[in-house]
């Protein structure tokens, strides 16, 4: 139960990525709170400043994309298989992208004060770390998993 519960969690935390992902890749300006920051309107952006900005836009939205689909992949994986490698690489992995989307909002909000999505990072840390104490992959035995039948 507790495995399958984590499983949800990290599904969830997978589509979510990929909304944000279709977001930002699919968008033709940048967001309200770049304005903000900025403290210009997208129109009044230099060209080659918003070519360089949604081509940032579009990297950010491919690794959100990226990262669900690598979310659902492993998580999926690790709840068929029971893999320790795919339940310790989603939390690692996971945690690593939220902790510098968090870095890269958090700073751009102490710079400016623009309501950038900091707290979103934040929440999905926690949502990650919730999953990992759920699962709890620390207290199998690497003898119990498919991984144990790894090697030559």
């Amino acid at each position: 139960m507790r495995m399958k519960l984590a499983l949800g969690i990290y599904l969830v935390a997978g589509v979510v990525d990929i909304w944000l992902g279709t977001t930002y890749f699919s968008s033709k300006q940048f967001m309200s709170y770049h304005a903000q920051a900025v403290g210009v309107p997208w129109e009044e952006v230099d060209v080659g400043v918003q070519t360089l900005i949604l081509g940032l836009m579009k990297l950010a939205g491919g690794g959100w994309l990226a990262l669900g689909f690598f979310a659902i992949v492993m998580a999926s994986a690790a709840f068929k298989t029971r893999s320790l490698v795919a339940r310790w690489t989603l939390p690692v992995g996971a945690f690593i992208a939220y902790s510098a989307s968090f870095a890269a909002t958090w700073g751009v909000y102490q710079q400016t004060g623009a309501p950038t999505p900091w707290a979103l990072s934040l929440e999905m840390i926690g949502f990650v770390l919730l999953a990992l104490m759920i699962d709890a992959p620390w207290s199998s035995s690497f003898s119990d998993t498919k991984d144990a039948n790894v090697g030559p």
